[in-house]
This record gives structure tokens, sequence and C-alpha cells, in this order.
């Protein structure tokens, strides 16, 4: 029997996980939902997955379970890996019973509560931030937080459904549109709605970034900085990612984030942990995901450290400790970009990205029709570039998104952004 990498709803950048298997010699086998992709820089190849087993639903858990009881009994399993949060208990329950390292289910759907986070880190002194529950705010008769607050689903991916609310008014306001609001991604809608409860939270003031960290037997080996483009009208709706990133408080970081991943026993896996940095003071912790950074992230850091990044990822899904020792100076630094409409554009007629641009992923439709509104899932596109340096990849992306043409027209600087602060536009020095 050929030995095997089971893939829990392989999606995207994770099809590069899969070649890493067969490249290694192993048969894969993708249990999903969603079909496998056929084009784009994503698209599945040929011979790349050797079994696609359909999943009706990740929340039937009993069905579920019988699926993965069947691959287990009909295949030689080396390798689980499971970046996306509804699949990640099964993917653990596989590991430990195949002896691999693995995190526990307890302390994964801990990790994956968002409320339960916070009231961890308060207990242990990692987090300053004052929180409460959506139906506990909607009670109050003022406003009890000094400043904005985030309104987040308690199991949240891809910002859906977050708001920065500064008042009862906005706050209610905010959970009227959640009452209405229907996630067109139907993973996305199953997964945010089964907590049920929104967790409320001040906000953080500083710089968002994430740290990406692979974690073996409890020791943290850190990756990179990731830097993120945000909406200026809305700064929790990412725009791009920037990789790798240098902080001038990169120390202090690397160290909060250890004990982040200590305090939530967080002990296998690769990590993706967006933080707030001040100038100074108290790092805070506003996500811990139990996986790499998404959209292209696994191809900026090939891009960055010239290597297929992937194997490493396939060496944690096969219960091995990455070497990360080539990983010490970027060769290039890489940017993915989205293709936000401006508010109010309601039909999608065409879009021609920019020469020089790579990965292209165009997420809807062209002839379709849009929301109008600006959240996270209403980007249209992305894309990729590179630079030399930090200066020219930072350049180029910005120009790429000006030279975009959307319905017609250059996108020029709309919607505004704001970009990772401690990156330049100042020209090369010849």
């Amino acid at each position: 029997m050929t030995s095997t990498l089971v893939l829990f709803e392989m999606q995207g950048q994770q099809v590069l996980i899969a070649e890493e298997a067969k490249n290694r010699g192993l048969r894969t086998v993708a249990l999903n939902h969603d079909p496998l992709r056929t084009s784009g820089p994503f698209a599945v190849r040929e011979g790349v997955i050797d079994e696609h087993i359909h999943v009706a639903s990740w929340s039937a858990e009993d069905a579920v379970r019988r699926l993965v009881r069947d691959v287990e009994r009909d295949n030689d399993i080396v390798g689980v890996h499971a970046a996306f949060e509804p699949t990640q208990r099964y993917a653990i329950e596989l590991r430990e019973r195949l002896g691999l390292p693995h995190n526990t289910v307890e302390d994964t759907l801990h990790v994956l509560d968002k409320g339960w986070v916070r009231r961890r880190l308060h207990a242990e002194g990692l987090s300053g931030l004052r929180h409460t529950t959506l139906s506990e705010a909607l009670t109050w008769d003022t406003w009890r937080f000094d400043g904005p607050a985030v309104l987040k689903p308690g199991n949240g991916t891809a910002s859906v459904l977050c708001f920065v609310v500064g008042s009862l008014d906005e706050l209610r306001a905010a959970a009227e549109t959640v009452r209405a609001a229907k996630i067109p991604n139907a993973l996305m809608h199953d997964y945010v709605t089964a907590h049920g409860e929104f967790v409320l939270e001040e906000r953080a003031h500083g710089e968002l970034l994430s740290v990406e960290s692979l974690v073996s037997g409890g020791k943290v080996q850190h990756v990179g900085f990731t830097g993120r483009y945000l909406l200026a009208a809305d700064p929790v709706a990412e725009q791009g990612l920037f990789f790798p990133y240098a902080h001038p408080r990169a120390a202090e970081i690397i160290k909060a984030c250890e004990r982040f991943h200590q305090s939530l026993n967080v002990v296998d896996g690769a990590t993706h942990v967006e933080v707030m940095v001040p100038d100074s003071g108290p790092i805070e912790l506003i996500d811990f995901n139990l996986r790499f950074a998404g959209i292209g992230a696994i191809a900026l850091a090939s891009d960055a450290f010239g290597i297929p990044f992937a194997r490493h990822l396939a060496d944690l899904a096969c219960g091995q400790e990455p070497e990360l020792s080539q990983l010490t100076r970027p060769l290039r630094y890489a940017v993915d970009m989205a293709v936000m409409p401006p508010a109010g554009v309601t039909e999608f007629r065409d879009l021609t990205l920019a020469p020089g641009t790579t990965r292209h992923r165009v997420n809807k439709k062209v002839g379709g029709s849009l929301t109008g509104r600006n959240n996270q899932i209403d980007s249209v596109a992305w894309f990729a570039v590179t630079g030399a340096s930090a200066a020219e990849a930072h350049r180029n992306a910005l120009s790429a998104r000006a030279e975009t043409i959307f319905n017609g027209a250059p996108m020029g600087d709309a919607p505004p952004l704001i970009c990772p602060r401690h990156l330049t536009t100042e020209p090369a020095v010849s």
C-alpha cells in the first residue's frame, strides 16, 4: 500500500502541499466540500490528487467521522494536513490515532473560540483589552469602553462580519447587519454561524501585522512577519500582504508570540498570529490561527526565500520537524494585493490586471453583480508582485494596483489604503 497524505478541504494555495507530496512519491487523498479548482495559479493539475472524496457538510460530525474512518482503513496514511478551521478537529483526531504529533482537540477548539482566547490571555496577564459578548453589550444603557471596539464572530475567518463600533447606536446597527447578513460562501457561513455568539472587544492601537511560525514538539520556529495593507475607511478589511516585513520591535514581537503559543498550549503545526504593535507598550494578540497565512502566502514565502516553502508544511503534515536554516535572508520581497471595486459599484463588467503581475486570481464572476460594499470578501481579484528590496516591492504593488483597469477605468489609489507603516516608496538609488 502506497504511503498517503490526506488533505482536509484543500483550498487555493493548499494545492502546493499536495504537489510537494507528489514530489515525495506519496499518494494524495482530498476530503473536500468545495470542488477542486480547475483554473488559475492554484488549479489542481491532473494527477496531483489521486482520490477526491466529497464532504456534504463539515458540520455533520458523525458523517464526516465515518468518511475519515473509511479513508484511514483503506490507506497507509503518513501525513495529515488541514488549514480550514472547521476541519481541524477531524484532522487532529486522525493524527492522534496515527501517532502523529498533534495539539489536543480541546486546545484546538479553545483557540478557535475568540472569546475563550481573550479570557485566557486576561487571566495570564497577556492582554489588557476588555471584552464582552454581543448579547451582554446589547443590554448596556451607556457605552462602557473608553473608545471604539471591534465586533467579530466567536468563530471567524477572513474578517467576515467584523465591525468597528464606537457607540451603542453603532453597535445596534452592526447587530442588525449581523442578523440580516447572508455569507455567500457556504463553508464560511456554516463556520461563522456555528458558534452563535459574537465577541465585542476594545480596539487595540498600533500596527496590525502577523507572525508566521512553524511549531514542532513545542518549539516555535519563526518564519517571518507579514505586513498588512488595509482599507482606510474600514481597517478590519485586509487588502494586501507584504512578506517578509521588517519591524523595529521584532525581538519583542517574537517573544510575545512565543508566550501566546505557550498560554494556548499550541505545540504543533503552522500558526498565523495576528498582533497589534504600538510604537511602545504591550503587544496585543488580535487573532490566533492554527494554519499558515492565507490568500497566497505560501507562494509569497517561496518567492521570498527562493525555495518551495510548501516542503516545510508537508514536513509538519508528516510529523517531521522542518529545517529552516535556509530562511535566514530573503532573496526577494513579495506582495499579494487585492482589487477592491469602489464603494457603490454593483456590476462587474471587465478587468485587466497590470503588466508584470503574477498569480492572477479572479474571485468574482465577470458580468455578475457586486454588493456595492467594501467588506473583505467583496474584492474581485488578487495578484502578486515582487521586488529586489522592500521599497521596490511596495512601489510595484501600489503601481500595479493603480494601473489595474476595472470596468474600463484605472483604479488609481481608490479606495484608499493604510500601508504597512515601516515601508517607503522612496526611489531606488542608482
